[in-house]
């Protein structure tokens, strides 16, 4: 049975402790600490491929303790739990202490999931390049040996030197003396030995800073590998590594350089650091649409409802106002949890997408004099990504509608038929310009709620007209 990697947790907030080994146990090698010293001690004798720290702890910062640990253990893996991104901290935390990601705390078990096993195979990914390297040393050794007893050993050298995939050239000053097949290959000329004047002339048309390197190297006689870029015959550009090393050839030093096209590996890195940076940003983006979306309103709501209470002229109801306030305040708290979570709201969890907007409608209305109707055909739950994702989007619906349109009627509709639904929202408020509003970029709303439908790969259309209203349909699969 395969081993579980060792991840190492340092907070010093036990329940934070608890409920991170709770969740990731099953999976991972969870250990927990509560002392940075401890914590680095613990190091010498675990095999620990990625080490978490909370940012705010009373004896050292996570920050500073991870560049700490990042000094003696380079190659371990680092995340930082903190309560808000700083980016200039993290600039320079990824700079100065090696800092893999930042998550924000209270945390996501999703996201801090996906991020482990990026780490991980990180981790994984370092160790297997040293096994390689080591490999590739122990065979420029074994070739280096074998150039050392070169005069004895010609046949040998003269078969590894033409059947190599790798490129081959052995350099005297500015006069290329040897080039393998593979080396013509690479440069788009004619393998024939005969040419190899002609292909000396190309390179030194095109390419002089490869002599001035082989001749730069030559002086110094020390091993050097060298990356850059050309353009062969046909104008592709590539990439090439040259591993050069100084050798005995006709009784004189020449340089001889393996010249390896790494022009994939180069396109794959470059894929590879796209796609974290994606995965980064749709990790952020997420979590930013979670916060707007969801506490957004219910903070909105809040603050309507103090304003009312704050108002010496309203005085009836205000005892239930108050009540309802604290049941938001509560509602705030569960959210907050649920967030953390990656739960959906409760009340959409129970009870469904219809009966959850009926519920936070019921709020609204007894704060505020709007008129809500809400119709529905749905006979059966959607499912639960379905769920949530739409109940944002109308929460965001009507909020703009109570806090930017001053809407005093808002219609919603759910219609089912056959694999599609149909959602028509509208209200009577002051209606916007919704060919500038996208344009001009103006708010979060209205663009979580086209990027969250997109995701669902469903349609989304709005009309407006200032001091008429506002229309919105929505065709999903369900």
């Amino acid at each position: 049975m395969k081993s579980k990697d060792t991840v190492l947790y340092v907070d010093d907030e036990p329940f934070s402790l608890e409920l991170f080994k709770e969740s990731f146990e099953e999976v991972y090698n969870v250990i927990t600490e509560t002392s940075t010293k401890v914590a680095f001690n613990l190091l010498k004798s675990s095999n620990v491929k990625v080490i978490i720290s909370d940012q705010r702890m009373p004896e050292e910062s996570g920050l500073s303790f991870l560049e700490r640990v990042h000094k003696v253990y380079p190659d371990i893996i680092k995340i930082v739990f903190t309560a808000y991104l700083d980016h200039d901290a993290a600039l320079h935390a990824i700079n100065q202490g090696g800092i893999y990601s930042y998550l924000i705390k209270p945390w996501n078990n999703n996201e801090i999931k996906n991020t482990l096993e990026r780490a991980v195979r990180e981790y994984n990914l370092k160790d297997e390049n040293k096994i390689l390297f080591l490999e590739l040393t122990q065979k420029k050794q074994e070739l280096e040996e074998a150039l050392a007893q070169s005069k004895e050993n010609e046949q040998k050298f003269y078969n590894i030197f033409t059947n190599s995939n790798d490129g081959i050239t052995i350099i005297k000053g500015d006069t290329l003396l040897e080039a393998n097949p593979a080396f013509y290959k690479l440069m788009s000329q004619e393998s024939d030995q005969k040419n190899i004047i002609s292909l000396q002339n190309y390179i030194m048309s095109k390419y002089s800073y490869f002599f001035n390197k082989q001749n730069s190297f030559s002086k110094n006689s020390k091993k050097a590998i060298i990356e850059t870029e050309i353009k062969d015959a046909n104008n592709e550009r590539k990439f090439i590594e040259l591993s050069n090393n100084i050798v005995e050839y006709d009784g004189q030093k020449a340089v001889l350089s393996i010249i390896r096209d790494i022009t994939e590996r180069k396109i794959l890195e470059h894929r590879i650091l796209e796609a974290i940076i994606q995965t980064q940003e749709d990790d952020q983006c997420r979590y930013a649409q979670e916060l707007h979306d969801g506490l957004g309103p219910i903070l909105s709501t809040l603050k309507m409802y103090i304003e009312w209470i704050m108002d010496n002229n309203n005085t009836v109801n205000k005892e239930k106002i108050m009540e309802q306030t604290i049941h938001g305040i509560d509602e705030a708290i569960n959210l907050l949890k649920e967030i953390a979570n990656n739960l959906s709201p409760h009340v959409l969890q129970r009870f469904g997408l219809v009966n959850a907007l009926k519920t936070y409608v019921d709020q609204i209305k007894s704060a505020r004099n709007i008129e809500f109707t809400i119709s529905s055909n749905l006979k059966n739950r959607l499912p639960d990504k379905l769920e949530i994702n739409l109940y944002r989007i109308l929460l965001e619906c009507i909020n703009n509608s109570f806090k930017h349109s001053h809407a005093t009627k808002i219609l919603t509709n759910f219609k089912k038929e056959e694999d599609k639904l149909i959602i028509n929202y509208s209200d009577n408020g002051n209606g916007f310009d919704v060919e500038e509003t996208l344009k001009d970029g103006k708010g979060m709303g209205l663009f979580n709620i086209q990027n969250r439908i997109k995701l669902l790969g469903g349609e989304f259309q709005v009309k407006s007209n200032l001091n008429i209203g506002t229309d919105i349909e929505i065709n999903i699969g369900a």
